[in-house]
């Protein structure tokens, strides 16, 4: 793949059937891609997504940051910043706040010198991440089968853009909260809330409507911090309180 983005595409299990997957090659400092694979479209229907590190080299100082577009988002890039295994979450999450589809992307990472000689690293924008992927039930997801293709001056490369929720809400810059969980229903945001009170943690409600879906959710949020490793903090004191929750750190949004 072009700009040295390894495209790394494998099929997503329910929570039930979790399957061992192969290791997922890459090289320090250059772009790894990581696309999940849907057996059929309707598994990840009206769900949000949640991307995070379960475990890493001692010497990465990668984060929930990290991951481009955003940790939000259906697929992701990471850029390894030191060798050894990396092991990254995705987990798709319904309406109702019950985990859908999970897997773990297990990387092993390689030096920057072992990288083949086509492997530039490039620059990562804030690209679109790639449309799903669709398995035909009871096959397993093959590699594409490269086709010729006229060079870029005589057909340019189309651009497909994949529905990213979210995106298009204004954020305030250096500014973060903490979220705990996300409804449809306003009136299920305020049981989630009433629960968070018992466990004294000062919560509040936010409206989110997601223009890209046309879809309007109730987020249930805590705090504002100044810096990343405020909330980090204080996302950790919280996990304690209610080890339930899957609680994650966003900037803070504008109100709507």
């Amino acid at each position: 793949m072009k700009n040295g983005l390894c495209a790394i595409a494998l099929t997503l299990t329910l929570i039930n059937g979790c399957s061992k997957q192969p290791p997922v090659p890459g090289f320090v400092g250059k772009p790894l891609e990581l696309i999940p694979t849907l057996k059929a479209p309707e598994d990840t229907a009206g769900c949000t997504f949640k991307w995070s590190f379960t475990s890493k080299p001692a010497e990465s100082n990668l984060d929930v940051l990290s991951f481009q577009p955003d940790s939000r988002s259906f697929s992701v890039t990471i850029v390894p910043d030191a060798m050894g295994a990396f092991e990254v979450q995705f987990v798709a999450t319904s309406a109702e706040n019950k985990d859908v589809v999970k897997q773990i992307f297990k990387c092993d990472i390689q030096g920057a010198d072992q990288a083949p000689p086509d492997s530039s690293s490039g620059v990562i924008t804030e690209a679109a991440a790639p449309l799903p992927q669709y398995a035909k039930p009871g096959t397993v997801a093959q590699p594409p089968v490269p086709v010729y293709a006229p060079p870029p001056s005589l057909k340019p490369k189309a651009v497909t853009r994949a529905v990213v929720r979210g995106r298009k809400i204004p954020k305030v810059a250096g500014k973060y909260t903490i979220q705990l969980s996300s409804w449809k229903k306003y009136n299920q945001a305020e049981d989630a809330l009433k629960k968070l009170v018992d466990a004294e943690i000062d919560a509040y409600i936010q409206k989110a409507f997601f223009q890209e879906t046309k879809e309007t959710f109730y987020r249930v949020r805590t705090g504002t911090f100044d810096s990343y490793e405020e909330a980090k903090t204080a996302l950790n004191a919280i996990q304690k309180k209610v080890p339930h929750e899957k609680p994650w750190i966003d900037f803070v949004r504008e109100d709507q």
